[in-house]
């Protein structure tokens, strides 16, 4: 107990300086790097996974998100170890981008000693760029900082021996870079193992995702089955985002195992979709409107049935209007033409009825409280009985919000009846307490 005490104190004491070193490092890496490229855009080193222009921004943005909110969350919450995590991440991002520009700068100068220096900044892009690839590991101890059961938690230590065991084998690989390969290593030891078959970093890394994400997947699947209500909602908002940065993950993978040299969009889409994870964390960490996910699933799911939906709408009756009309002049405008009709159409009564049917199923409580206020504000129409209006409505909102206390107040007003004044006592109370 006494160690476990002195190493909190001893978190809380460095969360502050730590927070705010990694956050300045983090702005100052990503906006230098773009300063650097306004200045003097010289052309891009060839590497393999797509470094340009586009994606060296979408990886600053994404190394910021990730410093500001850790550096947020280290400070909030000093004992959860994913927000010392999220700040390093964020300035492995940041500051490798950095180191990145300065080598396209450095190899444009062409001199003896620019080139030197391109090794150390080409070696030193390696070693910020794959410390933010620890992003992933995250997921194996969201939201509670360690395992969720004790053989995870021994996973968990597994994990933080063998993750920088492989980092220091990256950064100390003998030969070419492994983010610039026309850069030797300048710190390279031991043998060359990309001598053997198969061994280039981009396809190996898009196939070590094939293992590691449904390994990842099992992870969360088994902790949110044993998990309480709000541990289950901070989940549902981290689930989401590393879904979506696990698809561009993987879509600049399959870039990378289909042309070899794969194009700069795919991490550029990965750079800025890794920032939804941050974003995602802090708001699942620090609880700030953590079950409104219920209701972003249910919008983000209905949304694409109806994108999915009208666009088959769309290439169906054009096709079929522009067979039709193949034999009339400007035939494929009007098809064109009258399918976006269609589909402006459509959009509407088809969006309502999708949003229902998902909200039946992933937005609950948001559906029945729909259904519950339609239900009262039916009844309120025809019912004139104060005291039942007043338990009816408290009633309602108990039911649909859970408040640990709801007051009901009525305003004073006159009204007759039969041409005989009748006045409603004002300032009229009902205090409600539920659990």
């Amino acid at each position: 107990m006494g160690r476990q005490a002195g190493r909190a104190a001893m978190m809380r004491r460095l969360a502050r300086p730590y927070a705010i070193v990694g956050w300045l490092a983090a702005l100052v890496g990503a906006v230098g790097a773009t300063t650097l490229r306004i200045v003097d855009p010289v052309p891009i080193i060839r590497n393999p996974f797509g470094f340009g222009d586009v994606a060296l921004v979408g990886f600053g943005v994404m190394g910021v998100a990730f410093a500001s909110v850790g550096a947020l969350l280290v400070v909030r919450r000093p004992l959860n170890a994913i927000g010392w995590g999220m700040v390093l991440i964020g300035v492995g991002h940041a500051v490798g981008i950095f180191a990145a520009a300065a080598t396209y700068f450095m190899v444009a100068v062409g001199t003896q000693e620019a080139l030197r220096t391109a090794q150390l900044t080409g070696w030193l892009t390696t070693l910020f760029i794959t410390m933010g690839g620890f992003l992933f590991g995250i997921g194996f101890i969201f939201p509670t900082g360690r395992g969720h059961t004790p053989r995870w938690d021994r996973f968990v230590r597994l994990f933080l021996i063998g993750g920088p065991v492989a980092w220091l084998m990256i950064v100390l690989q003998p030969g070419p870079l492994s983010v610039f390969p026309t850069i030797e290593n300048p710190f390279g030891l031991g043998p060359d193992l990309r001598s053997a078959p198969g061994m280039e970093v981009s396809p190996v890394a898009a196939a070590s995702s094939v293992i590691f994400v449904p390994l990842l997947l099992w992870s969360l699947v088994s902790r949110y089955r044993l998990a309480a209500s709000i541990e289950r909602q901070q989940l549902k908002w981290f689930g989401l985002a590393l879904v979506v940065a696990t698809g561009a993950f993987g879509f600049s993978g399959a870039g990378a195992v289909v042309a070899g040299d794969p194009p700069e969009i795919g991490l550029a889409v990965f750079g800025f979709a890794g920032a939804l994870v941050p974003v995602a964390i802090g708001i699942a960490i620090l609880r700030y409107h953590l079950y409104d996910i219920d209701r972003l699933i249910s919008r983000t799911l209905g949304y694409a049935l109806v994108t999915g939906a009208l666009a088959a709408v769309f290439a169906t009756s054009a096709i079929g209007l522009s067979a039709l009309l193949g034999s009339i002049a400007a035939g494929d405008t009007v098809a064109v033409a009258a399918s976006t009709l269609l589909v402006f159409t459509l959009f509407g009564p088809l969006r309502r009825r999708a949003q229902v049917a998902v909200d039946a199923r992933f937005d609950r409580s948001h559906y029945d409280a729909s259904r519950t206020v339609q239900a009262l504000t039916a009844r309120l129409r025809d019912d004139i009985d104060l005291e039942r209006i007043e338990i009816d409505v408290v009633g309602v909102v108990g039911r649909t919000f859970h408040p640990t206390a709801s007051v009901l107040w009525l305003r004073r007003y006159e009204t007759t009846v039969r041409r005989s004044p009748v006045t409603i006592p004002g300032h009229h109370a009902a205090k409600v307490t539920t659990t």
